[in-house]
Order: C-alpha cells, then sequence, then structure tokens
C-alpha cells in the first residue's frame, strides 16, 4: 500500500500496449487498488525492495567483517572480558 507520510512529487511515463494496459487495469481492480498505487507497490517490491536489502547485505558484510575492526583476537578478547570480570 502507498505510504500516505510520502508526498509523491515525481512523476514517470511508461507507455504500454493496449492489452498490457488492460490487463494491468483489470489486476488493479481485482486487487481493489488504482492502478497508480498498484505500480508504486510493485515498483516497491521489487526494484526499490532489491535495492534495499542490498543495502542492508552491504552493511552486514561490513558489520560482520573483521578487517579494520578495532578489536583483537578472538582469545585476547576472552583474556579481557575475563579480567574484567574479575576485577
Amino acid at each position: 500500500m502507498p505510504k500516505t507520510a510520502e508526498k509523491y512529487t515525481e512523476r514517470v511515463q511508461v507507455m504500454l500496449t493496449p492489452d498490457e494496459f488492460d490487463f494491468l487495469r483489470e489486476y488493479a481492480s481485482a486487487v481493489n487498488m488504482p492502478v497508480e498505487d498498484l505500480v508504486r507497490e510493485l515498483l516497491e517490491r521489487s526494484v526499490f525492495g532489491d535495492e534495499k536489502r542490498m543495502r542492508k547485505l552491504r552493511a552486514l558484510k561490513e558489520l560482520f567483517s573483521l578487517e579494520g575492526a578495532p578489536v583483537s583476537d578472538w582469545e585476547e578478547m576472552e583474556r579481557q572480558i575475563e579480567t574484567r570480570w574479575e576485577e
């Protein structure tokens, strides 16, 4: 469903064949949505959703990468943790 908090300010024009547009209109009607909302939702699920997933994946890869992380190896970190509990 469209996000009501967002204001749509940009326009995109797509040319479809009459059959494609009829199908899109029928599909939108079947799911009880205006064509423009259906197109936005489909874009959100496919194109924009993929981009969001890719950003999250890149962030996770960075997060779990030990290169450049300001931490020691596991044995050293374990010793540090144990000594802090002993204090």
